[in-house]
């Protein structure tokens, strides 16, 4: 979802962005360098020269005080990652530090309703986000010793500095977590969002935004070589024995990955595959292992892999634990080049204009089950997709209306062979609103929603601002 942000207080509705800008990794999109973040709280000893280490509380939210040293931190930080701090005693500094302090508040909300609502955060993911902000912070010294001068000038050294980047990032993932399920609820608060309101996030938005890619809207198809003769003959026996060895039901499926199983990757580790998302696998695959139970085994399956067995273990949330065996048939030079001829036969008849999905359902079996139509994708995206598919192939300038290929493809079985029928290309070119009005709409009224949440919250939480 793109992430618009038109002002300072629009960080209050949004929340959550705070410990994002403190911690210094890349912002999100449409957060400018004068928005306001904040961190979850910072020890005194990590003060920097210069902040004042006589400390009083300028806000208190439920148990928990916010003081003054806590908001110096966060401004310097900010000033540091190039946001644009007033000068201290002035108006504006006042006015920007009271922004601040409101952001820092919403922050610790979230923070407070995450863990009342029993959230947790895989270590895991700590420390895969603590590692990204540490190599972000990294990337900016051209050593470690300048890095190491840097965090000592702030008064820790690299271990309390890495303690607090990963406290950080807990309580940013904390958060995350928080409104990722309140995003999720059924009973959200109806709002109205006007295009008015679209257009000046959009205004905003685009100012930072690089040139949009070269976008191309295409319908393609794939030939996938099958087995013929011997090999088909052979493939089948072993299914029937893997089949027999499930019948038997005295080994575990694990132990039958190891012996029959031709995916040398999974193999060695019994066809374990771990947890996946149905968007990570290819169709046919997905579809058999979301349309199965967990515990249960499901094929042969067959993708352009070869003949799948799929076991689903468990499930959690949109993701499956899955293990497979996979048979993969001997695929010869002529079986390639079979698939090759077809490919230009079927190219043909999309050039006479048949319809493409016509075309599936006739060749049901050599041309690959998965989705036909694709709509604005990067033309550097589609190319990428096909071996050698430079200039040569004329995909690198497509015609609207023209149809490409055969274009060999390696997608991790046989060299398989695509077409592609250019429907719309819109050359590289400045961000348009209709290329994000959706997402720019939704965005908006996501963030208004959970705004209304929030101060649902913050009227039923003891908040005394004495800044």
């Amino acid at each position: 979802m793109i992430d618009i942000n038109p002002g300072t207080k629009s960080v209050r509705a949004g929340a959550c962005l705070l410990t994002a800008a403190l911690t210094l990794i890349a912002p999100l999109s449409g957060l400018q360098e004068n928005e306001p973040a904040a961190p979850d709280t910072v020890p005194t000893t990590e003060f920097p020269p210069g902040v004042e280490t006589l400390d009083r509380i300028v806000a208190v939210v439920g148990d928990t005080a916010i003081l003054m040293s806590d908001l110096q931190i966060t401004l310097y930080q900010l000033q540091g990652a190039g946001a644009r701090v007033p000068p201290e005693g002035s108006e504006l500094w006042k006015a920007f530090a009271d922004d601040v302090l409101e952001a820092m508040i919403d922050d610790l909300i979230y923070l407070q309703e995450a863990k009342n609502a029993g959230i947790t955060v895989p270590e895991g993911r700590v420390t895969q986000m603590s590692d990204e902000i540490f190599a972000e912070r990294r990337s900016r010294f051209s050593s470690d010793d300048e890095m190491m001068l840097a965090v000592e000038e702030t008064g820790m050294n690299m271990l309390q500095f890495r303690q607090m980047l990963r406290s950080q990032a807990h309580a940013e993932g904390l958060r995350q977590a928080y409104r990722y399920e309140l995003e999720q609820r059924t009973d959200l608060p109806p709002v109205i969002v006007s295009e008015e309101e679209v257009e000046a996030a959009f205004e905003e938005f685009a100012q930072n935004q690089p040139p949009r890619p070269a976008l191309v809207s295409f319908n393609r198809l794939v030939v996938t070589p099958l087995p013929s003769g011997e090999a088909r003959d052979s493939v089948l026996a072993r299914t029937i024995r893997v089949q027999n060895d499930f019948a038997n039901d005295e080994e575990e499926f694990s132990v039958l990955a190891r012996r029959h199983s031709d995916d040398e990757g999974t193999r060695e580790q019994g066809g374990e595959l771990g947890w996946m998302s149905r968007d990570l696998l290819v169709k046919p695959f997905g579809d058999a292992a979301w349309t199965t139970r967990p515990g249960q085994t499901v094929g042969p399956v067959q993708t352009q892999f070869g003949l799948h067995f799929i076991k689903i273990e468990r499930q959690r949330g949109a993701e499956r634990f899955l293990r497979h065996i996979l048979l993969r048939p001997e695929i010869k030079d002529e079986d390639i080049e079979e698939a090759r001829t077809l490919a230009i036969q079927i190219a043909d008849s999309l050039r006479a204009g048949s319809d493409p999905e016509r075309l599936v359902a006739l060749f049901r079996g050599q041309v690959a089950d998965e989705a036909i139509r694709f709509d604005d994708v990067s033309l550097a995206s589609l190319v990428s997709q096909f071996t050698g598919a430079g200039g040569e192939s004329g995909l690198t300038a497509p015609t609207e209306g023209m149809v490409y290929g055969p274009l060999p493809m390696e997608r991790g079985g046989p060299t398989e062979f695509g077409l592609v029928h250019v429907l719309t290309f819109r050359p590289e070119g400045p961000i348009e609103i209709g290329d994000v009005r959706d997402q720019i709409r939704q965005s908006l009224r996501t963030r208004k929603q959970i705004d209304i949440i929030l101060q649902e919250v913050r009227a039923n939480t003891y908040i005394d601002v004495r800044f």
